[in-house]
């Protein structure tokens, strides 16, 4: 089986990056890490221009956990990806995600509903006013394919192109941008192939 994931470690990591796709929402690993809606009480500017006010674990877990049901959706409907409600524009992290969702389009390679995407959120720290630091350590199994054309599609199934497990624990720098928290940058830690760093 050819393993598109293993074409670079960088962008694998950077396009949260995997499969994504799987079902519909991501699984925390823990019933310690729930998944949370965006707090109400999100950070708003405390005067135009300025810092912003410092949120709770639970309304970055919560931002955290959006961020990642949009990249689901991205790898499901790779054309449909908007990338800047994901990552901070200008920022590494947004172009290798947006690089890859050009590929997968040009490639037609969409994320399949076998598999899933499952983290769990270990650390989640502010850095400053506008930055947030969270630890995660997330595997991902989510099988990517090919889907056959209409009129085959029905006879046929789609051509896997890559069914690896990956994991990996990486720290995410989340950024307050455009009235959200996104992705600015990551900073991989260890990451395996075939292997789930995240069960014990």
């Amino acid at each position: 089986m050819r393993h598109v994931r293993l074409a670079g470690i960088a962008a694998v990591i950077g396009s949260l990056a995997v499969g994504c796709g799987g079902h519909e929402s991501a699984r925390p690993l823990s019933e310690e890490v729930r998944r949370v809606a965006p707090s109400t009480s999100a950070p708003t500017p405390a005067v135009a221009d300025t810092a912003v006010e410092v949120t709770s674990r639970e309304g970055i877990e919560g931002a955290f956990a959006t961020l990642i049901d949009r990249r689901i959706r991205c790898g499901r409907s790779p054309h449909d990806c908007d990338v800047d409600r994901i990552a901070v524009p200008g920022t590494e992290v947004h172009r290798r995600l947006a690089d890859l969702m050009k590929e997968r389009v040009a490639n037609h390679v969409v994320a399949s509903t076998t598999g899933s995407l499952r983290y769990r959120i270990e650390s989640v720290s502010m850095v400053g006013a506008e930055t947030a630091v969270v630890r995660v350590c997330f595997t991902d199994d989510t099988v990517l394919v090919q889907p056959m054309p209409p009129g085959i599609g029905e006879v046929l199934p789609p051509i896997v192109v890559d069914d690896s497990l990956f994991s990996a624990r990486t720290d995410w720098d989340l950024r307050w941008h455009d009235d959200e928290w996104r992705w600015a940058d990551e900073h991989p830690l260890n990451w395996a192939v075939g292997e789930d760093l995240c069960a014990v």
